[in-house]
């Protein structure tokens, strides 16, 4: 079909570039002189026979319902394969819990199989990098934490492989989680720090206390420092290999002070072993509505929301980008998927690809200023 499709379409297009010059007599060569004096144009040299002419207009008409079949038919959908769902965590770390809820509920609503795939290390890069050069038909996709869009403006140019910002076209933010600050239960009740005033006083009469935060760079990192500005005290930064090891270190005692996601953490405010602050968050989280945000507290410029967004290749048709926004918002709309999410500290969020492509824009104007401001370096 396609075949015949196309030699219809060139047959139609010869008849339609071919133009009859009055009646059918000798033809000089080009540039020779026409009976009324003017030079003969190379465009107007080539006079058909009729009879060919005839066979020819004859033929696009056979072919016409040819061609109007195979423009009639749809292009392939989405998916044509097994669809491969890139994470930048390790197993069972960030956000391959919520990776796993979509790679259990997409297969029944897009009939193909979804496989995880985690490609940790290089702050994100190498899972970046691995979906940016992948083809742009959304078998590849991204689910990625929104430290890839801060991580650019602090990692050396060597490091900073991939532009998360013209190489990967988003689809839809998915979830987000609380950024909380956060202090070790005992050292709370030792203190005491009830309050982010109460830390604050503590702080400036031990300057110097050490917060943890997982990675430079990290949202953790960004909100201790933007912390330490906003209240004029001193914090010594302890950055360690990811939230899990700096999570455990706070629980611990090793370090009393900590920013922290609630995603995959919010057990231990729960069991009592962190004592919640405040969070970062522009208003208080459903997940935990007794405690204030930052602005409340009288710091409203320590605001930011932590999130994930799930991305393609940035050639990827907007007809596809549609599809897999649609399958995904019809999987966060499940009660049983948002009340996982919300137990295991996560919120669900959803909605066009312009609210992610939206948030990108903003964190990527916001942290490039933050990161100069107080001299933020990336791991």
């Amino acid at each position: 079909m396609a075949a015949t499709a196309i030699r219809a379409i060139r047959a139609i297009r010869a008849i339609r570039a071919i133009r009859v010059i009055g009646p059918i007599g000798p033809i000089g060569p080009v540039g020779a002189a026409h009976p009324d004096g003017a030079p003969r144009s190379a465009s107007r040299q080539v006079r058909p026979c009729p009879r060919r002419l005839r066979g020819l207009r004859y033929l696009g008409l056979l072919l016409m319902p040819a061609v109007a079949a195979a423009q009639s038919v749809p292009p392939a959908t989405w998916p044509q394969r097994p669809v491969v769902l890139v994470v930048s965590s390790a197993p069972g770390a960030g956000v391959d819990f919520f990776a796993r809820i979509l790679a259990d509920q997409l297969p029944a609503r897009i009939g193909q199989p979804v496989v995880v795939e985690n490609r940790p290390g290089a702050s994100g890069m190498i899972a970046a990098a691995q979906v940016a050069r992948a083809a742009p038909d959304g078998h590849v996709l991204f689910l990625m934490p929104n430290t890839l869009v801060m991580a650019r403006h602090g990692l050396a140019a060597q490091a900073s492989t991939v532009d998360v910002m013209s190489e990967l076209a988003p689809i839809v933010m998915p979830v987000t989680t609380t950024m909380v600050l956060a202090v070790n239960a005992k050292f709370a009740q030792s203190g005491p720090v009830g309050s982010v005033d109460d830390l604050v006083a503590l702080v400036r009469r031990m300057p110097g206390l050490p917060y943890a935060s997982g990675v430079n760079g990290s949202p953790m990192h960004f909100l201790g420092e933007q912390f330490k500005r906003a209240t004029a005290t001193d914090l010594t930064h302890v950055p360690y290999k990811g939230v899990a090891q700096a999570v455990a270190a706070a629980i611990g005692g090793q370090v009393n002070v900590i920013w922290m996601p609630t995603s995959g953490n919010v057990q231990y405010f729960r069991a009592g072993s962190l004592r919640a602050l405040a969070t970062s968050s522009p208003a208080r989280s459903p997940l935990m509505p007794e405690v204030p945000t930052m602005r409340e507290a009288g710091y409203p410029a320590i605001e930011a929301v932590a999130w994930y967004g799930l991305l393609a290749p940035a050639e990827v048709p907007a007809g596809t980008v549609d599809r897999i926004n649609t399958v995904v918002n019809a999987v966060l709309s499940v009660p049983l998927v948002r009340e996982r999410l919300l137990a295991a500290g996560y919120l669900p969020e959803g909605g066009p690809p312009v609210r992610l492509a939206r948030q990108m824009r903003s964190d990527d104007v916001q942290y490039q200023r933050l990161a100069r401001e107080l001299d933020i370096r990336s791991d």
